[in-house]
């Protein structure tokens, strides 16, 4: 861990340049800008995920540069895929990668050329994506999802103890503000949002975090994220939702996983129920929070 005190001179500097300077171009920016926003950085105590933050006189700064990164994936893992037929794939996402044209797509686009992206998932989100093979799969299973027949099931730690054993969390999300590059989606009036909803269910708790489960009854943007840092109970490692976690533990991403999803095969209208098995980061984080 490097440690720093902001100077005079430094003051007004933003972070970013500030740990180029400092490092005296050790590491790139892109490396630095990558180890701050998966929380390897504290300012005065507190993660920092944003490589715009000025910064202070006085204000105590420090690196972690052993910090676990995610790094977008450079070829496609095979073994992440869940399903295949003539129809349709389905992958299992890892962490650090978007989905789109500049990353799960572009991968799979090199094993089948044919696909298309059903749904989305955030860059740190992991698990379960479905791509179709044709025009036909994919319309298809675009009206399952209008229709409510696509039953997703989300895996979740979040933050301190959640007192009800079940909830459901409905309202309305819409664009809050943008932050660093980084929009913000919150709680709005029904005439400027879309209509959200989550339902939940307490799996396990420790002494500082809950699992969760969860099935998003829409597909908003952030949905589960918001919902629960509105909850008060952010998932752990959620820095974009949440500045003040309870919990300790501080995972390199924030610990959501699409584990479950179910549908109809577009070709055969046979059941599909799928399972994305855990990631090793959310394996160890349950093993230490949730001992015994």
């Amino acid at each position: 861990m490097l440690e720093w005190i902001v100077t005079s001179e430094e003051s007004g500097l933003k972070l970013l340049a500030f740990l180029v300077q400092r490092l005296q171009g050790q590491y790139s920016a892109r490396f630095l800008k990558r180890s701050i926003e998966h929380n390897g950085c504290h300012i005065n105590g507190r993660v920092e995920r944003f490589a715009s933050t000025v910064l202070g006189r006085g204000d105590h700064v420090c690196l972690r540069l052993e910090s676990t990164a995610q790094t977008s994936p450079k070829v496609l893992e095979t073994s992440r895929i869940l399903f295949e037929d003539d129809a349709l794939l389905v992958y299992d996402k890892p962490a650090g990668i978007n989905s789109d044209a500049q990353g799960v797509v572009r991968l799979l686009h090199a094993y089948a050329p044919s696909l298309q992206l059903v749904h989305r998932l955030d860059r740190d989100t992991t698990g379960i994506l479905l791509f179709a093979k044709s025009s036909t799969v994919f319309n298809n299973l675009v009206e399952q999802f209008k229709q409510f027949k696509v039953q997703k099931r989300y895996v979740a730690i979040v933050d301190g103890i959640l007192a009800k054993p079940q909830g459901i969390i409905e309202n309305y999300l819409g664009k809050k503000q943008a932050y660093a590059g980084q929009t913000l989606w919150g709680a709005v009036k029904s005439a400027q949002g879309l209509y959200a909803c989550t339902e939940w269910q307490r799996l396990k708790i420790g002494k500082m975090a809950s699992l969760i489960a969860c099935w998003p009854k829409t597909g908003r943007t952030h949905q589960i994220r918001v919902h629960l840092a509105d909850l008060g109970h952010p998932i752990l490692g959620d820095f974009q939702y949440s500045k003040h976690f309870q919990c300790p533990y501080q995972p390199p991403r924030y610990l959501l996983h699409a584990e479950n999803i179910c549908f109809y095969h577009p070709l055969t209208a046979k059941p599909l129920d799928l399972i994305a098995p855990l990631p090793e980061d959310f394996k160890q984080a349950q093993q230490q929070l949730f001992k015994g």
